[in-house]
C-alpha cells in the first residue's frame, strides 16, 4: 500500500473522531466522512507502519443514516462540527458504541452501561461563541478554523451556536472593521483583535462580550472609545477587554478589564441561578446540563448526612446543585475568578452549607486532611486531561463511599476509572450528548466503594 492508492473497501466501524474505519490486507485504515457499513472508494493519502489515512473517492454503498444534503453549508471545510453527515439518532449510537469500546479495551468492569441522552432539538445550542479574527492578505474575516489549519472559514449562521449571539458577534465585528481596526496576522504578530467572544444566559437572555485585543492601548483609541458606546445600545450586560499579547495559541490573556456595565451574568440550571464571569467555566449546553446534573444526582442517591468534595469546581454548579441532599460541600477550583462567583452563587441562593477555595485540587485537598475532614462523597468533574495521580490517591486515601465522576473525554476517564477500580465498583455509566454534531461525550460515572 503507498500513497494515491485506489482501492475498495468496506467500513467496519467508527472511530473515536467519528471516522470510518476500514481493513484492507491486514492493514487499518481511517477514512473521514464515512460510516459503518457503507462500502467505498478511497484514495491512501498518508501511509505509516500501522495504520493508513485515506479520503473517500466514490461511495458505492451508502449508509442509510448518512445525510447528503447537511444543513450547514460549510460543514465539510469548517472544524466546528465532524458528525452533521449523520442521522442525530445514528450520531448517538455511535457514541455509545466510542464508550464502550473504549471501556472495554482497558478492561474496565462495570455494571451498567446507558444509553447516550440525546437532545430533542440538537441545534442552536450553545450559550458561548467564540470568534478568531484574523486579517489574511489585507482582509479582515471571522469565522471558524477549518479542520486541521488555522485557515479561517466564514459562516453567515452557525448552526449549534445559540442564533442570538452569533448574529451579534458579526455585528461586534463589522462595528470593529468600521473604526478601522484590523485582524490579528499570526505571521507577523501584528493587528487590533484576536478573537470575539460572548456568552448568554440559556434562561435569563443576559449576554456579555469579550473583545480580546493585542494591545491594551486601544482602551485610550478614541475610536474604540466610539465603538464600546455604540455597541452599549445593543442591550448588553457587560463588555470586556482581554489584553493577550502573546505569541501562542492561547486564546484569553491574563488581563480582563470590564469597560461597561457589570462584571458578570448568570443563568439559571434547575432552581439555582448562577453568576458567570469571563474567564469562568459554565458548561456550553445549559439544557443538556440540567439533565446531566439530573442523572449525577439521581444515580448518586445523596443522604442528608453525607459529606461532598466538590473538585474541580468550577463556579461552584455541582455542588450548589447538589447541596439540599447533602450536609456539607467543600469545593477546590484552579481559577480564582471561578471561586469568586461560586462564593456569589452562594450567597445569591441563600445556600448555607457550602465553601469553596481557590487552588490546584492537589495541592488544596491538603488542607482537609490536614484538618481531619472526611467526605462520603466525592464528586470531580476535571478538564479534559482527567485526574492526575496525586488526586486520584488522594481520593482513594480518603475513602469515600461514593464517587460521582463527569468526564469530557471516555480516554482519559478509562484511564482514571482503571485505577480507581482497585477499591470501587463501577455501578453505572450514562453518557450525555452535551455536544451534538461533534465527536465529544460526557459521561457520568458512579462508583461505590467495595
Amino acid at each position: 500500500m503507498k500513497k494515491n492508492d485506489i482501492l475498495t473497501v468496506d467500513i467496519i466501524d467508527n472511530g473515536v473522531n467519528f471516522e470510518g474505519i476500514a481493513k484492507y490486507e491486514g492493514m487499518i485504515i481511517f477514512v473521514p466522512g464515512s460510516i459503518i457499513g457503507e462500502n467505498i472508494d478511497i484514495r491512501i493519502i498518508k501511509v505509516t507502519s500501522s495504520y493508513a489515512i485515506a479520503k473517500i473517492e466514490t461511495i458505492n454503498t451508502k449508509s442509510k443514516n448518512r445525510i447528503d444534503e447537511t444543513i450547514c453549508s460549510v460543514f465539510k471545510t469548517c472544524g466546528g462540527c465532524e458528525s452533521q453527515h449523520i442521522e442525530y439518532d445514528f450520531q448517538l449510537n455511535i457514541k455509545d458504541i466510542i464508550v464502550k469500546n473504549t471501556l472495554n479495551r482497558q478492561g474496565v468492569e462495570y455494571s451498567k452501561l446507558n444509553s447516550t441522552i440525546g437532545m430533542g432539538l440538537p441545534y442552536y445550542y450553545r450559550n458561548k461563541v467564540q470568534y478568531p479574527v484574523r486579517n489574511v492578505n489585507g482582509i479582515n474575516k471571522i469565522g471558524f478554523y477549518s479542520k486541521r489549519t488555522h485557515n479561517i472559514v466564514e459562516n453567515n449562521c452557525c448552526y449549534i451556536q445559540n442564533r442570538v449571539i452569533d448574529m451579534l458577534a458579526k455585528i461586534v465585528f463589522e462595528k470593529l472593521i468600521s473604526y478601522d481596526f484590523s485582524g490579528y496576522n499570526e505571521e507577523d504578530f501584528s493587528g487590533d483583535i484576536r478573537h470575539i467572544i460572548l456568552k448568554r444566559g440559556y434562561h435569563t437572555a443576559e449576554i456579555m462580550i469579550i473583545i480580546v485585543v493585542c494591545n491594551k492601548k486601544l482602551l485610550k483609541d478614541i475610536r474604540f472609545q466610539k465603538f464600546v458606546t455604540e455597541l452599549a445600545k445593543e442591550h448588553i450586560k457587560g463588555i470586556f477587554l482581554n489584553v493577550n499579547d502573546s505569541k501562542t495559541n492561547e486564546i484569553l490573556g491574563d488581563e480582563t478589564i470590564c469597560i461597561y456595565g457589570e462584571k458578570y451574568i448568570t443563568d439559571t440550571i434547575g432552581d439555582y441561578l448562577f453568576y458567570i464571569s469571563p474567564k469562568s467555566f459554565f458548561q456550553v449546553n445549559t439544557v443538556q446540563t440540567e439533565m446531566l446534573y439530573n442523572v449525577l444526582k439521581e444515580e448518586l442517591n445523596l443522604k442528608k448526612d453525607d459529606i461532598l468534595f466538590d473538585l474541580y469546581s468550577g463556579v461552584g454548579t455541582i455542588g450548589i446543585f447538589l447541596s439540599e441532599d447533602v450536609k456539607k460541600v467543600y469545593g477546590i477550583e484552579m481559577e480564582e475568578e471561578a471561586v469568586e462567583m461560586a462564593n456569589k452563587n452562594i450567597l445569591e441562593n441563600d445556600i448555607k452549607n457550602c465553601e469553596y477555595i481557590a487552588g490546584c485540587v492537589e495541592d488544596k485537598i491538603e488542607i482537609y486532611k490536614k484538618e481531619d475532614i472526611k467526605p462520603t462523597v466525592i464528586v470531580v468533574d476535571p478538564p479534559r486531561k482527567g485526574l492526575d495521580e496525586k488526586s486520584i490517591q488522594y481520593i482513594l486515601d480518603f475513602n469515600p463511599d461514593k464517587i460521582g465522576y463527569v468526564s469530557c473525554n471516555p480516554a482519559t476517564l478509562t484511564r482514571d476509572l482503571k485505577i480507581l477500580s482497585s477499591k470501587y465498583i463501577i455501578t453505572s455509566i450514562t453518557p450525555v450528548d452535551m455536544f451534538p454534531h461533534t465527536v465529544h461525550v460526557e459521561c457520568v460515572v458512579i462508583l461505590k466503594v467495595r
